[in-house]
């Protein structure tokens, strides 16, 4: 099963999470335990330690660095099923449009927010 990737208004750092960290490292050879420690992060499932490491993030056309927040889960356990976060450290620079009818969140550049004309 692969954990689904959310959108989190409320958040203030984008969140990597252990499924998704597997990936990562697979994908680029980095040893995930040789990150440098972040401070823990608290939610609804309770405390858990991080990693961070300087990222450039992507999305079409549009790239930011950040400082990427990876959660650890505890030793042996198993890879719970959390989505990774986009949240605001990446939101800020968009119009983000949420789309019911279709399932979508739309992420238009402020240039194409403002060519909507909306009132």
């Amino acid at each position: 099963m692969e954990a689904a990737r959310l959108i989190d208004t409320g958040a203030d750092s984008t969140i990597l999470a252990p499924r998704d960290d597997t990936r990562l490292a697979q994908r680029f050879g980095i040893s995930l335990n040789t990150l440098p420690g972040g401070n823990p992060t608290t939610g609804v499932g309770g405390q858990t330690r991080t990693r961070v490491i300087e990222a450039i993030i992507t999305l079409n056309t549009f790239t930011i660095p950040l400082t990427l927040t990876i959660l650890v889960p505890p030793p042996g356990a198993p890879l719970p099923p959390i989505p990774s976060l986009l949240v605001r450290d990446i939101l800020s620079h968009f119009a983000l449009f949420m789309e019911d009818r279709t399932d979508r969140v739309l992420l238009l550049k402020p240039q194409e927010a403002d060519a909507l004309n909306l009132p």
